[in-house]
């Protein structure tokens, strides 16, 4: 009897550390992102080709640079940003960009609110 008592509290210990364990692993999934975000750095557009090649810098005090050489030349933006959770904004002197933002495997993924493919940037 009390080696059934055992297995039992054993097996009912395992499930309780099986089920808080999946719990702890998938309970910040789906928060977004509040704190000092990983997209700080130089990063250079490796995807789509029907994007003109671009690239951002992001310093830690909001502010940073767009490099864009396309169809129309090459020019250098001073930008500021901002996050929220996975949101990301971009203003320029006359014109702001919004973006949802991932990274993953190292590369940086910005995701057109307005539509489109996602833009796939490589750190520099």
């Amino acid at each position: 009897m009390k080696r059934l008592l055992k297995q039992k509290h054993l097996f009912t210990f395992s499930v309780l550390m099986i089920a808080f364990s999946l719990l702890g692993l998938t309970s910040c999934a789906d928060e977004p992102y509040y704190g000092e975000p990983p997209i700080i750095g130089g990063w250079q557009l490796v995807g789509p080709p029907s994007v003109g090649y671009n690239e951002f810098v992001f310093y830690p005090d909001g502010s940073g640079t767009y490099y864009v050489d396309d169809a129309y030349g090459t020019d250098t933006y001073y930008i500021e940003w901002e996050t929220f959770g996975n949101e990301l904004t971009v203003y320029f002197s006359t014109d702001t960009m919004y973006f949802n933002w991932a990274i993953r495997n190292g590369y940086l993924y910005l995701y057109p609110i307005d539509g489109g493919p996602a833009w796939m940037y490589s750190p520099f």
